[in-house]
């Protein structure tokens, strides 16, 4: 072979690698997050609205990722019971329920419709009860409460429930000062809102099993009727997270009801938002149950629209946003979500947990809650 046969043949290889290596770049500059603006349209929980237009989450989204949300609030469980159908006919591509059990129950009846379908837990945070000073102490006088510095926990709440909450046992019976009526876990509508439902959930399992071990579906069935009956107990409750807690703090707190059942992240908050640290550890108190029930908050990306934005929100930036302004943990890295960011609050580091329950068993608890008629 001549050295111009040669020359050309190299030539044409190089031009061919060089085309080639360029059209390989172009391809991966048209994935990039960048490649594109899109717009996502997102339903989630009540409690997020604030981060999710929280004004330096929504420039990153916009600067860094092309990405534009247009974010409203609806309860878990109402957004993962949409037919397919009704999804599509509202535009909606994102779900970020506060559950995961909800998203549990999409995937059973609802995610083969989405053949984009992808869901990870993005943020966390645990289902804690709130109090006063008079209920704490006389829960902790009762052995019901123990206290380690100001960490509060209720080592017991099964205990609770079935020892005094569903005989009707009263807080004057413990002497609580100035707190009267029943004792119970106040919370939001549990048909409504995610944080009353993760109660119920909690509530169910530790009325079904005699270990806080998950309860089959026979076991739940058979809970069912105390589990309406701790409901119609509560009367009128308001119908998302983020009301009722300040529902709860506005209308006289522990005067209002003795024990009201919320997210970790609700006091964070309150803190972030202005309010005085050290007027909560004396007005309020946070006990964690134990167990307790993390919220879990999965996005349910539809389509790949979605999907972007679900990778866009594992930014480490936006995990510290959800930390140290709205107190979400991160189920990322738990290195962005540390407690002593918050002093004084009591946060507790490590505490008991137990999972939600299945979908089948899920479904029976809300269904019941929706329908006496169904609580058998």
């Amino acid at each position: 072979m001549n050295r111009t046969l040669r020359f050309a043949i190299g030539l044409a290889l190089v031009l061919a690698v060089l085309i080639g290596g360029g059209y390989v770049v172009m391809q991966q500059l048209d994935r990039s997050p960048t490649a594109k603006a899109v717009t996502v349209s997102c339903v989630g929980g009540s409690e997020k609205t604030q981060f999710m237009r929280d004004s330096e989450v929504v420039a990153i989204l916009a600067d860094d990722y092309g990405i534009t949300v247009h974010w409203s609030a609806m309860g878990s469980y109402d957004q993962v019971l949409m037919s397919g159908s009704e999804i599509k006919a509202r535009e909606v591509n994102c779900l970020w329920p506060s559950s995961g059990s909800a998203r549990n129950v999409f995937e059973a009846q609802r995610a083969a419709t989405f053949p984009e379908y992808r869901a990870e837990t993005l943020l966390q945070s645990p289902e804690v009860l709130y109090a006063g000073p008079a209920g704490t102490d006389a829960l902790v006088r009762a052995g019901l409460v123990v206290r380690n510095g100001h960490l509060y926990s209720m080592p017991d709440l099964r205990r609770f429930l079935l020892d005094f909450q569903v005989p009707g046992r009263t807080w004057e019976e413990i002497g609580a000062a100035g707190l009267k009526g029943p004792m119970s876990i106040s919370s939001t509508d549990p048909v409504r809102s995610n944080s009353g439902f993760t109660l119920a959930q909690l509530q169910l399992i530790m009325v079904a099993t005699p270990d806080a071990r998950q309860p089959t579906i026979d076991q739940a069935r058979a809970a069912l009727p105390t589990m309406r009956g701790i409901y119609d107990a509560q009367g009128l409750q308001a119908a998302t997270s983020e009301y009722g807690f300040q529902q709860w703090l506005t209308q006289g707190g522990e005067y209002a009801s003795p024990l009201f059942a919320g997210y970790e992240n609700q006091i964070i908050q309150q803190v972030t938002n202005g309010a005085n640290g050290d007027r909560f550890l004396t007005d309020v108190r946070m006990i964690y149950p134990e167990p307790t029930i993390y919220s879990d908050h999965p996005m349910l990306a539809l389509d790949a629209d979605a999907g972007r934005l679900l990778e866009a929100m594992k930014d480490e930036r936006i995990q510290r946003i959800a930390w140290q302004r709205f107190g979400f943990r991160s189920a990322i890295n738990s290195d962005w979500s540390r407690v002593g960011d918050f002093d004084p609050l009591p946060l507790a580091t490590r505490f008991p947990v137990v999972s939600a329950p299945s979908s089948e068993v899920t479904l029976a608890l809300l269904t019941c809650l929706q329908d006496r008629s169904q609580c058998r």
